[in-house]
């Protein structure tokens, strides 16, 4: 008898158990559903294109990600990042960041930013002034000496330079610095002060529209495929938090393969607004690629890595495995597909 009232017994006792247990207060549900929000380094530049893209058609928001848009200049960036206060860092091939991976800093690169493709348009080049291309003064490397030039030091502008350079047989020394930003190319090759500039999108298009600049070697004429841009992650994800590094490649790799569909009219339409150039420049300008799978250029980085030793800019030449994290984008392509 007393078995069978505790065999009744327990079944009403486990009832009431779980009816009675505390479900998730409001503030745990609160938390549940709140996104993560995520530090990100970038300008609102072309260059970044993919990412506006990105953030204007809520794929981070679609993997539960909240963006935070900072600026900072390179340096200070990779400071940022190495000591956690940002956890997305998107620029040029930087030789502070390697020298900060040599260093002890737990970041690394995770993602193609862009990449200059053998049969892809000018995004990136050397700007002559107008006068002297069409005077026949400027017809070869040799002809650079002595001019006036503006570039980036220890940068990639810098090594693409030299390598013009040296196809005439000059070095650096050969030609006259000068420092100056973008925005003031213009008024310097109209005035005369400034012979040609290093530079990218959209300035290439703003110089040759304005009749005082015009395009004269193209950079994926000398360094096809070369790994230009790229993306990278800090310790907040590397270690503490690689789900959200996993969230956001998936929504930038969405941003890339619908940038990559080019000049459609709601690619226009979302730069035109995040970026605040023109849309008719946007039409003429070239819009630099993106590899699909997000995937980098080994051979590239490690050639920029020998210029970069053998300048003294750099430490010391690593191997691709100390610079690069593939699982990110591996993770992406498998939520994706590989999108080739």
């Amino acid at each position: 008898m007393i078995r069978r009232v505790g065999i009744y017994i327990l079944p009403v006792f486990l009832a009431v158990f779980f009816i009675f247990q505390p479900g998730p207060s409001a503030g745990e549900e609160e938390m549940a559903s709140k996104p993560i929000t995520l530090k990100v380094v970038i300008f609102p530049f072309l260059s970044s294109g993919h990412i506006l893209i990105a953030e204007e058609e809520g794929y981070f928001a679609e993997q539960g990600l909240q963006i935070e848009y900072i600026r900072m200049k390179e340096d200070v960036a990779i400071q940022a990042l190495a000591r956690g206060q940002v956890d997305v860092w998107g620029g040029l091939i930087s030789i502070g960041a390697m020298n900060a991976i040599h260093r002890g800093a737990n970041i690394r690169f995770v993602a193609d930013k862009g990449f200059f493709a053998s049969d892809g348009c000018p995004f990136f080049g050397v700007v002559a002034r107008k006068a002297l291309v069409d005077t026949g003064e400027l017809n070869g490397p040799a002809e650079l000496k002595g001019r006036n030039v503006a570039w980036l030091r220890a940068s990639f502008e810098e090594y693409f330079l030299e390598m013009i350079l040296q196809k005439g047989g000059l070095k650096l020394d050969d030609v006259q610095k000068i420092t100056i930003p973008p925005p003031a190319d213009l008024g310097a090759m109209a005035k005369g002060s400034l012979d040609l500039t290093v530079t990218a999108e959209p300035w290439v298009s703003r110089l040759s529209q304005s009749g005082h600049g015009v395009l004269w070697m193209q950079v994926q004429k000398m360094v096809p495929g070369f790994q230009f841009g790229l993306m990278l992650y800090g310790p907040n994800i590397l270690e503490k938090n690689p789900d959200a590094g996993r969230r956001f490649m998936t929504a930038y790799l969405k941003g890339v393969r619908q940038f990559n569909k080019g000049k459609t009219a709601r690619n226009l339409e979302i730069l035109a607004k995040q970026t605040r150039l023109d849309k008719d420049l946007l039409v003429k300008a070239c819009w630099h690629q993106v590899r699909n799978d997000g995937s980098i250029s080994a051979q590239s980085i490690s050639d920029f890595q020998d210029w970069a030793v053998a300048k003294g800019f750099q430490d010391s030449k690593m191997e691709i495995e100390e610079l690069w994290e593939p699982s990110f984008v591996e993770h992406a392509k498998q939520v994706l597909g590989s999108g080739q």
